[in-house]
């Protein structure tokens, strides 16, 4: 089942990377696309796809603060071969400090049941030194197909140390109103700007259901391309 982004949750930001702003016609509306292929789909730091590679493709639109975007990957899990995700927000800058509030929706192609999920987001970053530091939180009162509630908490960061290379890692806990299911997950990893628009990166993930063999630890590589 998926248990997540877009991490890499991304956390160390698996949702798939901004791509390169296109000012559409000096309207203001920012458009940007990125193709990502990756080792693994980790999300929470749990494999969405069997431990197998993945192909993300991701849009986004934004206006004045606010955004809206989709993207579809391949997963493996429940018979179920592709996820489609759609999100929308407002990113707010208060002097340095940036606070972004939104919905993501996890939608999945053919599945036997019922698992879409409709997440509620919230999220503050603030600068340090010449990274920054970002708390965010996940609220879904139906979480994926079950009747329970849960909230992803996380804790994450990035610092560049060249022009090119950046490092970045996360702490996050999934609770789930089944409380049996809750657990922590950690990543840290770095990032290299290849070339303008193509930024390649490898990270370690891991959490604290190693029994599983899918949150099991794991080193994931990726490269992304924006357009």
């Amino acid at each position: 089942m998926k248990t997540l982004i877009m991490a890499a949750a991304a956390a160390c930001a698996l949702l798939p990377a901004a791509a390169m702003a296109d000012d559409a016609g000096g309207s203001g509306i920012d458009i940007s696309a990125s193709l990502t292929g990756a080792t693994d789909y980790v999300w929470r730091g749990v494999s969405q796809t069997d431990n197998h590679a993945a192909v993300f493709a991701a849009v986004n639109v934004g206006y004045k603060g606010f955004y809206a975007g989709a993207g579809t990957e391949n997963v493996d899990f429940l018979g179920i071969n592709q996820e489609y995700d759609l999100w929308a927000g407002y990113a707010l800058d208060l002097g340095a400090v940036k606070i972004d509030a939104g919905m993501v929706r996890y939608g999945y192609v053919d599945a036997p049941v019922d698992i879409d999920t409709l997440e509620g987001k919230l999220a503050l970053t603030v600068p340090v030194g010449k990274g920054s530091l970002t708390a965010a939180g996940y609220y879904t009162g139906n979480y994926f197909g079950s009747s329970n509630s849960a909230l992803y908490t996380v804790l994450s960061g990035s610092y560049p140390l060249t022009d090119k290379l950046g490092i970045n890692g996360a702490v996050g806990h999934q609770q789930i109103s089944d409380a049996s299911s809750d657990y922590t997950t950690w990543n840290a990893g770095l990032s290299y700007k290849v070339l303008p628009g193509a930024t390649a990166t490898v990270g370690y993930y891991d959490t604290d259901r190693s029994k599983n063999r899918l949150s099991r630890a794991r080193v994931m590589g990726s490269f992304t391309i924006g357009f």
